[in-house]
Parts: C-alpha cells; sequence; structure tokens
C-alpha cells in the first residue's frame, strides 16, 4: 500500500501537473522512472523474475552435464522452484508498478501479487521435499502430493508426463485469492484451512525429516539451517524492529518565525521519497533549529545520509535560507515513536479502506499544495438583511486598514490581525499576561470552526471577499489570552452578529480559495456577487427599540412570550428590526389564544427559520412569511395546549435557561426541571429562576489547562455575569445558588425578585430562610451547604419534627464508622415506601436530604412508632425551618456491576491474569451477537438496558411475535437493534465498560447491630423474579473512582440469621461497625451519605493480595474570618471553573498507568492518586491543585496517550442504517497550535496493556458486518418494509369490527403534530451541535449514539436531560391516548389509540413531515402499544362477557 502513493509523490517533487486516477499506462511507466532510488522494489522484483526465469535452462545443461545420476526428474524438481520464484517476482513487479493506475487496476494486480506468494511457497516446498526425500519415494509421494505433485510411487517410476500439478493446497489457496465471493467472513473456516494446510506442507516435512535422518544429514539435503534463519527473522519482527526503530533529525536554518505547519508540508515532499509519511517536527526558535522525529531509523538514515551528500541541493532552499540535514544526538521520545507506529498503520489502513469501499473509489493524490494564507485588507461583523428581496450584508462593526493573514487548515479558518489599541484600555477587552510587553498593539487572533460554519460565500464580482455565516461565535485570542470580543464590539451585538466579511487584499486570490473548495478543504462554498451595505443604523439602537416594545403596555405580554422574543433577536433568528416588525401580530396571538400557545408557537419557530445567507430565499425570512409560520403555528397548537401535560406533574417546573460563553449570551427553554427544596416552597413562582450554564463557544465546558490563558473569560466575562446579573424581558436575574453537581457542570442558579405573602423575595431572603450558615468562613464550605437546598429531589415527605432524634456517631482511631449514615422506623419506611411507584420493590434504603441534614436511612426493626435518626455526621447546618424528608436515591433494584479502566487498571496491577478481563468481553460481545438470533433475545436486549420503558417497547416487540407477525421485516426494528447494540458495542470499546454478571453496584450502610467482625460485609438484593439474594465467601469491593492501587479490598461476605434486623436489608452492602479502621474509608476514601459501591464474587476477580489502602489527611477549609456573602460565594464559582482539575488528574493518571512498568503502583501514579484526593474536595474546602504539583511526567509524555483514549471511527446514521467512516490517523498539526493559542492535540499509541490488549480486538465495522450475515432478525436493505405495524392495524381492524374510531382522527392528527412538536423541540434542545443533530431513534431508545466513539461530559448531561423529558412526554402521551372519562364514550381509549396507530402509519405523502433528517415511526410505535394494551382488555372483556352469561342462565337452571 506504500507503493500506491508513488508516482503521485514524483509528480508532486517534479511537476504541478495533476495525475488523473485513470491514467494511461505509458504515463504511468514514464512517472516511475524519474527517480531510480523510489523504484528499488520494481526494478529489484524485475530483474530477479528475468534473473529465475533463465535459471532453469542453466541448472538443466549443468546437472545433465556434471551429474550422470541426475535424471530428467531433478531437473525439473529444480526448475519448480525457480519457476515459482520467478512467477512471484514478476506479479509483485506488476502489482507495484501499475497499482495506483485504478481501483481496478489495484484489486487485480494485488490478487497476482498474492497469487504469486502462493507459488513460491508451492515450488520451494516441492525442490525441498524432492531432495529432502531423495531416498524415501514413499515419503517423497506423499508430500508432493500434498504440496501438489506426485513424482512416482513404489511400484511405478515417474517419467515427466506424470508429474501432476494438481495442487490441494495451492490450488485451494490460489483459487481463494482470485475469486472475491471466497473472501468473505462465511469462508472464513475454509480459508483458514486451506492456508495452514499450505503452511503445513512446508513444515511438516522438515520435522519428519530430522526425525527419520538426523539434522545434519536433513540440514544438507533441505539446507535448513538457511529457513530457519528467515523464520527467526519473521517471528521475531528482528528486521521489522531494526527497520522500524525511530531516529532523531537535526535540521538546522530554520527562521525565527517559520511555523510548525510550513515546515512541515515543506519537509514532507523532501521525505516522500525514502517513504516516510508519518513524522513530528519541534522548531527551536532559540537555537534556530528543528528536530524531526521518525519511527523508520533506516529510512530516515537514508535521508540524512542523502542530504549530507547533497547538501546544496535546491530542493533545501526554505523561507530564503537553505537547511542543513544531519544526524540528531538524542535518543527520540519512546512514546513518540510509537504515536508514529500507530498513525502508519492508520494511514495505509485508510488507503486500503478507502480503495475497497466503492467501485469509483478515486486514488488519493499527492501534488504541490495549495496555497492556503491570504491577505485580509478589511472584516466585518453584522448579519444579513433582505431589501427588495435580495440578501444583503449588513456591517455593525467594521476594522479597516488591517495588517492581517486568514489561513484555511483542514479544520478550521485562522484569522490573524494586528491593531492599534488607541485610547482604548487594554484591560477591558483582556487580562494581560505578566509579560505583556506593548499595550499599544492588539493582536488579535479568531478561530472560526468549518463545523460552525453554516454557509460560506465568495464574492467574486464585487468586493472579493469571504462572507461566512456561524452558528456560533468564533473562539478569540488577543496577545495570546483568550478574549472576550472585538474592540468597540459591545457582547450584546456579538451574541446576534455571527456574519463575518473578509475583503481580499488581492482580487486575484478568489482563483486560488476555488481550488481549496475544489479539493475538499473548505466548506461548500456559493459564488457569486455578495450586496453589502454601509455602516448604519446600530444594532444597540435596534435592541433598544425592541425593549421599548416589549414593555409597552398596550401589548401586556408574560414574561413568558417577552422572554420567546428577545430571544428570536438576541440569539440571531432574526434582526432586531425584524422582530420589532413583528410584535403587533404576536400581541394579536396573545390576546386571542393566551400565552403558553403563543411560547409554543414562537419556540417552533426557532426549528423553523433558516440561517439566512446569499442563497437563502426572501421568502423564507420576510415579515409577511415569519407571520404564516406563526400563524400555522398557533392554529396547531392550540388544541394540544388542552391535553394534560407532562408538566403538570408534580416535582417538575419549566425554567428558562441562559447559556453564557466568552463573547455572547444565548436564551434558551422553559424546559422540564426536577424540583428541589427551593422551587417547591416557590412553586407558583418558577418563572423568576433562571438556570445559567458558563461554556466555551463550542458548548463544550471549560476545563483547566495553564496552556489556555483563558484568565479574562474567568475574572472579567463570567465573573461580570455573576456580579451584575442578567437582564431579560423586564427582569433582572442576579446569582442565587448551586448544588454540588451542577458546581461540576459549571451550572448556577439566578433569581429575579418577586412578591410573595407581600413580602419582596430575592436571593438574599432565600439563602437567609435556608438555614443559619453565619457560623461559616469558607465561601466553599458555605456553598456546598447552601447548595443542599439546590440538590434535585424526587419527592417531598412532611415528617413530625418531634420523631427525629440524634444519636452518637460510631468513632474509632480518629475514624468515623457511621458517616453520613442513620435509621428509621418501620412507620417512616412505610411513609417513604409509599412515594415509590407500585411497579417497583418496596425499598429499606433511602438517600435523603432533612432540614439541614443529607444521608442515607436505613430499616431499624428494633424501633418502635415514627422515628427518625440522624447523627452529627449527617448535620451540615442547623436553624433550617423545613421539616420534609426528600428523597434523593431509592435503593429499589441492585444496580449491575460494570467495570471501568480504573477498576480493570488496577485489578491488573493486583495480578488479575488479562483472560479474565478478556472472558468477561467477548461474553458481553457474544450477548451483543445473539442479541439478533431470535425476537426473544432481542426483547430481552432491549429489556436490559431499559431502553423503551415508557413506551413499553419490550412489551410490544414480543407482543407483536407473539402474535405471528415478522418483525425481521421492519426496517424501523433493524434501525433500533442497530442502535441498540452499537451504543453498548461503543461502551465496551471506548469506554471498557464491560458487564460483570456475578456483581452488584449498591448503597453502602452501617452494621447498627454490631453483628458483623472486622472484615465482614452483608450483601443482600433483590432479583428480577423478586428472590431474595445474598452474596457468601470471599468478594472484591470497590468504589469508583478508583486510582490508588488500594482502592480495591476484598472481605468476606456472610449471611445472617433470619431473625437479625439485617435481614430486612436488601439491595444494600452492609459494612462492619468494628475494628481499627471502617472498610469504606478504605475504598478511595468514601463514606456511607449516598456513595455506591462495587462488589464482585467473580473468583477470576478476586486478587490473592490487596495494597495497603490509602491515607490522606484531611485538609482544613480556606477560611477568610468573617460571614460568607453570596459574592464571596461567586467568586468560589469563579474561581472552581478556573482552578479545577479533577478530570485532568484522572486523565493523567489513566496516562501515566500505562505508560509505566509498574503501572497504578508507581510514584507518579500514587501522587496523582493523592492530588486527584485533593480536587475531589476542592469544591467544599476551597483549595485546588497546583499545576507545579503534577508530576514532570505529566508535562514530558502526558501529549502522548494509549489508544483506547482516542476518539473512534465517525459513526452516521443513513436511511439504510449505520455506515463507519475510515479510521484516519491523529493530524496534530492540523494548523499551527502556536498561532492559534490552543494546545496541540493529543496523539495516540498502541498500548501494550490490558485496556489496550481489550479496545483493539473491538472492530465495530467488522462486527456489524457480521451481525448481519448471520442475524435471523435483521435482513437486508432491499428486503426490509415499513409493514410490521400495517399488519398489526389489520390484525386490530379484524378483532374491532363494529367499532367507529373514525371520530377520533382529528384528535389523533392533533395529538400526532404535538408528538412531532415535542420530538422538534428535543432535538433543537439537547444536540451538542448544528451540524450533528439528534435523530429521532436516539430520543425514541433515550441514548446517544457517539458520532466519534467518545462522550463528552456534556453530552451525558444532555443524554440525561433528554431522556428525562422524552419519558415525560411519552408518558403524558400514553395517559392522554388511553384515557377513558375524556368523553364517556364506550371503549373511547380503544378507539382513540386505533386513531393514533392509523394517524403512526399512514404514508409519509398523507401527512405533512415536521422532523427534518428523521424517521418518523416512532409515533406508531407508541400508539400501537397503547392500541394492543387496549385491545387486550377489550378482548377479554368481549370473550369473558358471553361465558359469564352462560353461567349464570347454568346456574339459575341448576337451582331449579
Amino acid at each position: 500500500m506504500q507503493r500506491f502513493k508513488r508516482n503521485e509523490r514524483q509528480e508532486a517533487l517534479t511537476s504541478p501537473s495533476k495525475i488523473t486516477p485513470n491514467a494511461d499506462t505509458s504515463k504511468i511507466l514514464e512517472s516511475q522512472l524519474i527517480e531510480w532510488k523510489d523504484l528499488f522494489n520494481i526494478w529489484a522484483h524485475l530483474i530477479g523474475a528475468i534473473v529465475f526465469s533463465a535459471l532453469p535452462y542453466y541448472a538443466y545443461s549443468l546437472v545433465r552435464h556434471r551429474y550422470a545420476l541426475a535424471t530428467l526428474e531433478d531437473v525439473v524438481a529444480l526448475a519448480a522452484f525457480f519457476t515459482g520464484v520467478a512467477v512471484c517476482f514478476t506479479f509483485s513487479s506488476i502489482f507495484h508498478t501499475f497499482a495506483n493506475h485504478s481501483k481496478r487496476v489495484w484489486i487485480l494486480t494485488n490478487q497476482l501479487d498474492y497469487l504469486g506468494i502462493v507459488i513460491v511457497i508451492w515450488g520451494s516446498s516441492v525442490a525441498s521435499d524432492y531432495f529432502g526425500f531423495y531416498c524415501d519415494r514413499r515419503l517423497q509421494a506423499s508430500y508432493c502430493l500434498m504440496v501438489g505433485t506426485q513424482p512416482y510411487t513404489a511400484s511405478q517410476p515417474c517419467t515427466n508426463g506424470e508429474i501432476r500439478y494438481a495442487s490441494i493446497a495451492a490450488i485451494a489457496c490460489g483459487f481463494f485469492t482470485l475469486t472475491s465471493n471466497f473472501r468473505s467472513p462465511a469462508y472464513r473456516l475454509v480459508r483458514f484451512g486451506s492456508y495452514s494446510l499450505l503452511g503445513l506442507s512446508a513444515f511438516v516435512p522438515v520435522v519428519h525429516g530430522i526425525v527419520n535422518n538426523g539434522w545434519q544429514v536433513q540440514n544438507q539435503r533441505m539446507s535448513i539451517s538457511y529457513f530457519l534463519g528467515l523464520a527467526i527473522l519473521n517471528f521475531t519482527d528482528l528486521e521489522y524492529k531494526l527497520a522500524m526503530a525511530g531516529i532523531e533529525i537535526l535540521i538546522r536554518g530554520t527562521r525565527e518565525f517559520a511555523s510548525v505547519t510550513v515546515l512541515k508540508r515543506f519537509l514532507a515532499h523532501l521525505l516522500w521519497p525514502f517513504d516516510i509519511f508519518n513524522f513530528e517536527v519541534r522548531i527551536c526558535k532559540a537555537k534556530n533549529h528543528a528536530i524531526l522525529t521518525t519511527h523508520k531509523g533506516h529510512k530516515g538514515s537514508e535521508f540524512v545520509r542523502h542530504y549530507l551528500r547533497h547538501a546544496v541541493s535546491p530542493s533545501l532552499l526554505f523561507q530564503g535560507g537553505r537547511l542543513a540535514i544531519k544526524f540528531g544526538k538524542e535518543k527520540p521520545n519512546e512514546f513518540l515513536v510509537r504515536v508514529l507506529q500507530r498513525e502508519e498503520k492508520l494511514r495505509l489502513l485508510e488507503e486500503y479502506e478507502g480503495m475497497g469501499r466503492l467501485e469509483t473509489a478515486k486514488p488519493h493524490i499527492s501534488r504541490p499544495p495549495s496555497q492556503r494564507e491570504f491577505r485580509i485588507s478589511s472584516l466585518a461583523c453584522g448579519n444579513w438583511d433582505f431589501i427588495a428581496l435580495e440578501p444583503h450584508f449588513h456591517p455593525y462593526y467594521y476594522e479597516v486598514s488591517m495588517d492581517a493573514t486568514a489561513t484555511f487548515g483542514d479544520r478550521y479558518l485562522f484569522l490573524r490581525y494586528t491593531i492599534k489599541a488607541g485610547n482604548d484600555s487594554l484591560e477591558m477587552i483582556t487580562y494581560p499576561s505578566p509579560d505583556e510587553t506593548d499595550s499599544e498593539t492588539l493582536i488579535y487572533s479568531l478561530l472560526f470552526p468549518y463545523s460552525a460554519i453554516a454557509s460560506m460565500a465568495l464574492d467574486c464580482k464585487h468586493d472579493r471577499a469571504i462572507v461566512c455565516t456561524m452558528t456560533e461565535a468564533p473562539k478569540m485570542w488577543i496577545n495570546g489570552n483568550r478574549g472576550i470580543g472585538l474592540r468597540e464590539l459591545p457582547l450584546e451585538v456579538s451574541t446576534s452578529c455571527q456574519v463575518f466579511h473578509l475583503r481580499l487584499s488581492n482580487p486575484s486570490d478568489i482563483s486560488q480559495l476555488l481550488r481549496l473548495e475544489g479539493e475538499g478543504i473548505l466548506p461548500q462554498c456559493s459564488v457569486g456577487r455578495v450586496r453589502a451595505l454601509e455602516l448604519g443604523e446600530s444594532f444597540l439602537n435596534q435592541m433598544a427599540q425592541l425593549k421599548v416594545a416589549l414593555d409597552d403596555p398596550r401589548h401586556e405580554f408574560t414574561f413568558a412570550v417577552k422572554f420567546q422574543i428577545q430571544k428570536l433577536a438576541q440569539n440571531g433568528y432574526l434582526s432586531p428590526r425584524a422582530v420589532v416588525a413583528l410584535i403587533n401580530f404576536i400581541s394579536i396571538m396573545q390576546q386571542k389564544f393566551g400565552s403558553s400557545p403563543t411560547v409554543s408557537a414562537l419556540r417552533r419557530l426557532f426549528q423553523q427559520l433558516p440561517y439566512a445567507g446569499p442563497l437563502t430565499k426572501s421568502t423564507e425570512l420576510d415579515t409577511r412569511a415569519v407571520m404564516d409560520l406563526l400563524r400555522q403555528n398557533i392554529e396547531s397548537v392550540a388544541d394540544e395546549e388542552r391535553n394534560p401535560s407532562s408538566d403538570s406533574q408534580t416535582n417538575v417546573f419549566r425554567i428558562h435557561r441562559a447559556e453564557v460563553t466568552p463573547t455572547a449570551t444565548y436564551l434558551a427553554g422553559p424546559d422540564p426541571e426536577a424540583g428541589n427544596r427551593v422551587l417547591r416552597k416557590y412553586s407558583t413562582f418558577s418563572e423568576y429562576f433562571l438556570r445559567v450554564t458558563f461554556m466555551d463557544e463550542d458548548g463544550e465546558t471549560f476545563y483547566c489547562d495553564p496552556q489556555l490563558k483563558n484568565a479574562a473569560i474567568f475574572n472579567i466575562r463570567f465573573a461580570e455575569v455573576l456580579i451584575n446579573g442578567i437582564e431579560i424581558g423586564g427582569r433582572r436575574f442576579e446569582f442565587l445558588g448551586f448544588s454540588h453537581s451542577s458546581l461540576r457542570t459549571q451550572t448556577c442558579w439566578f433569581l429575579a425578585p418577586f412578591l410573595h405573602l407581600n413580602q419582596q423575595i430575592d436571593a438574599d431572603t432565600i439563602i437567609t430562610s435556608l438555614g443559619d450558615f453565619s457560623h461559616i468562613r469558607s465561601p466553599a464550605r458555605c456553598a456546598a451547604r447552601i447548595g443542599q437546598a439546590f440538590t434535585e429531589t424526587s419527592v417531598s415527605v412532611p415528617v413530625d419534627p418531634a420523631s427525629v432524634q440524634v444519636v452518637k456517631d460510631v468513632e474509632r482511631n480518629g475514624r468515623v464508622f457511621s458517616d453520613g449514615v442513620g435509621t428509621c422506623s418501620m412507620s417512616v419506611l412505610k411513609t417513604l415506601q409509599a412515594t415509590q411507584s407500585p411497579s417497583t420493590i418496596p425499598a429499606t434504603v433511602f438517600q435523603i436530604r432533612f432540614a439541614g441534614a443529607k444521608g442515607m436511612v436505613s430499616l431499624d426493626t428494633r424501633l418502635e412508632g415514627n422515628i427518625l435518626v440522624l447523627r452529627p455526621s449527617m448535620i451540615k447546618f442547623r436553624g433550617s425551618k423545613d421539616s420534609s424528608i426528600e428523597i434523593c436515591g431509592v435503593a429499589s433494584k441492585m444496580l449491575p456491576l460494570v467495570l471501568n479502566r480504573q477498576l480493570i487498571k488496577i485489578l491488573e496491577d493486583l495480578n488479575i491474569p488479562n483472560n479474565a478481563f478478556q472472558q468477561l468481553q467477548d461474553a458481553a460481545i457474544e450477548e451483543l451477537r445473539n442479541s439478533v438470533s431470535s425476537v426473544e433475545n432481542a426483547a430481552a436486549l432491549l429489556e436490559k438496558h431499559d431502553v423503551g420503558l415508557a413506551t413499553q417497547t419490550t412489551w410490544l416487540v414480543r407482543k407483536i411475535h407473539s402474535l405471528g407477525f415478522a418483525l425481521s421485516d421492519d426496517v424501523f426494528f433493524r434501525d433500533l437493534l442497530d442502535a441498540v447494540v452499537l451504543i453498548q458495542l461503543q461502551e465496551l470499546k471506548y469506554k471498557t465498560r464491560i458487564p460483570v454478571k456475578d456483581g452488584a453496584t449498591l448503597y453502602g450502610i452501617m452494621d447498627e447491630t454490631e453483628t458483623l467482625a472486622e472484615g465482614e460485609v452483608y450483601c443482600s438484593w433483590i432479583d428480577k423474579e423478586g428472590h431474595v439474594n445474598c452474596a457468601s465467601g470471599i468478594v472484591v469491593v470497590a468504589r469508583s473512582p478508583a486510582l490508588h492501587p488500594g482502592d480495591i479490598q476484598t472481605a468476606e461476605a456472610i449471611t445472617v440469621p433470619q431473625d437479625s434486623p439485617l435481614s430486612w436489608l436488601h439491595n444494600c452492602i452492609v459494612f462492619s461497625s468494628r475494628g481499627a479502621r471502617d472498610l469504606p474509608s478504605q475504598l478511595a476514601g468514601g463514606d456511607l451519605d449516598g456513595d455506591l459501591y462495587h462488589v464482585s464474587w467473580d473468583k477470576g476477580l478476586i486478587p490473592q493480595s490487596c495494597q495497603k489502602p490509602a491515607s490522606y489527611p484531611r485538609l482544613p477549609p480556606l477560611d477568610i474570618g468573617r460571614p460568607v456573602t453570596r459574592y464571596d460565594m461567586s467568586k468560589f464559582f469563579v474561581k472552581f471553573m478556573e482552578q479545577d482539575q479533577l478530570g485532568r488528574v484522572a486523565t493523567q493518571h489513566q496516562v501515566l498507568a500505562d505508560q509505566h512498568d509498574s503501572g497504578t503502583l508507581h510514584d507518579d501514579c500514587i501522587k496523582l492518586a493523592e492530588l486527584h484526593s485533593t480536587a475531589v474536595d476542592f469544591s467544599k474546602t476551597g483549595i485546588p491543585v497546583k499545576e507545579l504539583q503534577l508530576p514532570i511526567n505529566c508535562r514530558r509524555n502526558g501529549r502522548y496517550r494509549p489508544d483506547f483514549m482516542a476518539p473512534g471511527r465517525k459513526v452516521k446514521i443513513e436511511k439504510h442504517g449505520i455506515i463507519f467512516e475510515s479510521l484516519k490517523p491523529d493530524d496534530p498539526e492540523d494548523d499551527d497550535p502556536r498561532r492559534v493559542g490552543e494546545p496541540r492535540r493529543c496523539r495516540f499509541y498502541e498500548s501494550k496493556k490490558i485496556l489496550g490488549i481489550l479496545y483493539q480486538s473491538i472492530d465495530e465495522r467488522a462486527f456489524f458486518r457480521e451481525l448481519h450475515e448471520r442475524s435471523a432478525v435483521l435482513k437486508d436493505d432491499f428486503r426490509l418494509t415499513q409493514g410490521v405495524l400495517a399488519e398489526v392495524w389489520e390484525y386490530v381492524q379484524a378483532e374491532t369490527r363494529g367499532l367507529n374510531w373514525e371520530d377520533y382522527a382529528e384528535e389523533a392528527v392533533s395529538m400526532r403534530e404535538a408528538y412531532d412538536a415535542m420530538v422538534l423541540d428535543i432535538i433543537l434542545q439537547y444536540s451538542t451541535h448544528p451540524t450533528e443533530r439528534l435523530e429521532e431513534i436516539e430520543i425514541f431508545i433515550g441514548s446517544v449514539i457517539c458520532r466519534t466513539g467518545y462522550r463528552s461530559k456534556r453530552q451525558k448531561e444532555y443524554m440525561t436531560g433528554m431522556k428525562e423529558k422524552y419519558d415525560r412526554e411519552v408518558l403524558s402521551l400514553m395517559a392522554t391516548m388511553r384515557d377513558e372519562e375524556a368523553r364517556g364514550v364506550e371503549h373511547e381509549a380503544l378507539l382513540r389509540s386505533m386513531a393514533c396507530l392509523y394517524v403512526g402509519i399512514e404514508a409519509p405523502a398523507e401527512r405533512k413531515e415536521r422532523v427534518e433528517g428523521g424517521r418518523k415511526d416512532t409515533f406508531g410505535w407508541i400508539a400501537a402499544a397503547a392500541c394492543l394494551r387496549e385491545l387486550e382488555e377489550y378482548q377479554e372483556k368481549r370473550d369473558v362477557g358471553p361465558l359469564k352469561s352462560l353461567l349464570g342462565k347454568l346456574k339459575v337452571t341448576g337451582g331449579r
């Protein structure tokens, strides 16, 4: 495959002309003769073919005249060997010469190349077997027959005509090589057997000959020593290892201003002729030289020696100087070399996959790089306006006379320009670094990701400009620090003005840009004239006019409507002037239909408005078109508002949201939010609460990294929002507080003041009402205590304060054994159990919040009456007047044990063998394979992973199957299974989450009865069948996250007598209250206030011995010496965002544990485990991890990471199923990171430890290919139909003859439209990027397919919110479908659900499509579940009714 690009490299070095993928053969031959060194393989093999073709004649003449006893057969045997080698060399030469002609020729010549290998093995074996058993004709005949010939038998001398080339193994291997069908996975075993037989034909005779004749005789006959030498090289990869040993090359003469990207592209053309494609360049500016590292040591040496001999070669001229190439003095970094080796493999794999995908696939043509840097004379930003039905760029900001350069990389556009600061205050724009030397000059760097460019236009007729319409603001740096806005451009403007106009200094550069667009480097562009207006009315004036219109008392807008109208302009959907033009129309809508339908109509509008641009039709965005959309929306949602809403559920509130980025504030919502203590107390004032999230421009969380220089973002931009608040719809929202979990997601609560019971309620009032915090002097601890009131709790249960008792903690040796755990009586437990769903198992363990206390409570049957027992370790503050128990968690079921990377790595270091993990992973993969072998297995898979609980999908699948309908023919069912299997496979490969059958994850509590001895645990759970189970014997116990090797311990699980109070407890692990140290504190510093513990009784995972657990001193929280204010807590919120290193420490621990031979036992990892503990407590102590505390290896090798941490193949959900893209090598120097300001991307090497082995053993694309080949459930696309629900409909109709469901058709259509609108709303809210929208099937199953194998923290949060919202809406929809009393009609629920089923399966042409890019089958499946449920009840009443009547008559008759 490396040779595939040979003539492309030569063409790139010698001529700018382009080689077409189907070039003429003579041109290809001509291109091969450019440089003899690059054609070594072709010529060496060609000369070898000629030599070995002539050798048979020489051998014939030599043998016949020199050896009188030589027979013709001797000559033929030698000739077989020479002929095999000649054919092999010939075919190889043909392949290397013509492989890059076209894809078809590549396949043909590649087959010939492999066929030549088969022939040379066959010929060599014939000669060696013939002469090796020259004196034993029987063995000679047997082995030659196995190889492919039969010289003669003992009874019949051999003649030349009787030598048969009817090879058994060789012909079979040749057949498989030339026949494409037999290369499929179905014939894997047959191919394996054939090639094994061919290999044995060369190996077995050698061993047999040595046994019979001895080493000396057989070595003389067969020259075994030469074959052994060759075998040693092959099996030990010695030759490969010597060739692939890395080398550092010194390159002198680089200029001070040289960039890594430009230098790499220059060197690439020098290195291609030496087969070096993957290399690393590091520039040392102080010494004006660079270091080049390559993993191909021998090729690198050839490169250096070549340019030592040709030091004055013109090809070394670079940026006005001449480079000097010399050998480096240092040994290359081991992990960098491994990175380059992996990238080389991925590059070859990409070439191979790219040629095998499509018949029309064209080979990649390398050529001199196109121009990528362009001079820019001016920059403007604004938005689009339509004047006389034509789109015009309307600038609100202009920067002229710029010294600017625009660089187009492979992933983004980079703009850099320098301006004079003038009279502006630099401090108002950026946070200067200490080494800032020139405050008069501002160097701006703007980063435009291609993924965030909605459209790009090239103005080739007027301004000669590039116009980019963005979906998000570009990232910005000012003098090397992250900036918060362009000069003189208010943040209110940058939120809405996302169109950037870059005027080219050289108009002729347009042709170069078109070339880049043609090469696929740029996003798709429109070419033509872009009309630009002069600077007009300022954006701020337009926004001021909009605010005046919103406050006009004639309109009487509710806040909810004001919020959506402001969002239209502030989020950039329409210009403020266009929104003002809609005010009167929206006011009439609200007066006629009410506030809620108007809000719903406006929210649908956000999904319907396209991004404005040169290709956008004016009829899509002018005032009349927008009014028409609003009119249609309000008419469709008016009826929906009359139906029961999921938001009417208790403990669910509709909360508005704001998203604050470095340059903008976006509005979102309102969305359902789980309740907390504060929201429940002020439940009728939920619209005065605002959920505010701080994030980067691309929506990702800010992470602490000193290289990023984000100080201005945190200390100016975010701090200003937290201090001054956010103004929306005439209300100013101010900082209120945050929970512990929301702190880590950089989210907090804001509040606008309101009147409640004639009292002014503001943020300070609410905090004062929560409890007494005056004694707390630490902002971090105070915020954590107040945050208890903002913790999401599912339900609140009133309790008599007189029933609460406080008992002492169990303490010993300075350890609190009862840290965070209490008990309750049976009566209190019954009260808590009453809040559970009837379908769940009544729990005996609950995680609660009560007043100022938090922790776990468990049943103690020894307590009588209504008693709730708390301990001092549970009480965090006093003074709360709240007397309700708030439930945070319920131990209603056993959670499965799933191993993660941290646990696996520690267990590996505790000498658990690799095959223990491999067997568990193989079992999980086999379960996924078996899921498609039958419908029951498929249903079991859906049930196991809680897919479709609200939609009752598992029940529906089993029901349809029981009716005899073929689910295997349904395209939606195929896609549903594909998506679920893929998500689970991604969990295995990219998160190494391996399920363990013999294990559980359980809440931890303490033994209140002192039954358990030190080192003992009681572990009990209830399975799905309702049986109580108890673990016994040695178990391994752990808690996540686990970084220290002592975070995994063993204990003895025991059973207890039936009359013991512990026997009442289930779905929990009970720890002993005896001993020198409590076990939970040994497990990553755990306690009993709600921590989950992993328990496994799998014998393969129990280590022989464990490491000593860690013991970290508790750090006292930072004390400011006075009561804490809201301002102090807001400052801590900023500090935490800026300095939280928890994720970074955990990541570096994973990297170093793989790089060090001793793994987690290494001192670096032990240090990181301690720092991780500090980082975990940062939210409560205010003490962060400092950069200098990290081990030096974090900075030295932290950028090189094991491959199991790498992103995976990109996945697309297409109409015909899931599509996997090629796995491309990492491109860390895509653009010069030094110029951009971001740290360089990580690079990945092949890990040799267990996590790498597990990762490398899974290939998603091969898995799915095999899955569909062996499936009894999934069929090929051409066999799929949409007919399963149609068959269900026919069945329902047949069972309900005479029932008139048509009266409910209009209501069903309304419900269908409401459902589509809800799905659209979820897509808009929970899609992490406008270009990567959620698919409807992902919403249906409640999980998101990772497009790159890696799911970010933000995606996880979105996925949880998405599932909760969809489940709520679906439960509400199902309740509406099955409502028996809405009209008071007999069989009403059945009739309504029948109408919904009909609407759900009607042909797409008969209904209006609403969801873009997704399939619309999900409503039909929900309706089918509701309909079949109702039909079951109808059939039971229909069939049982006459039977009861008959039994009644028989009873009367019998009585007579």
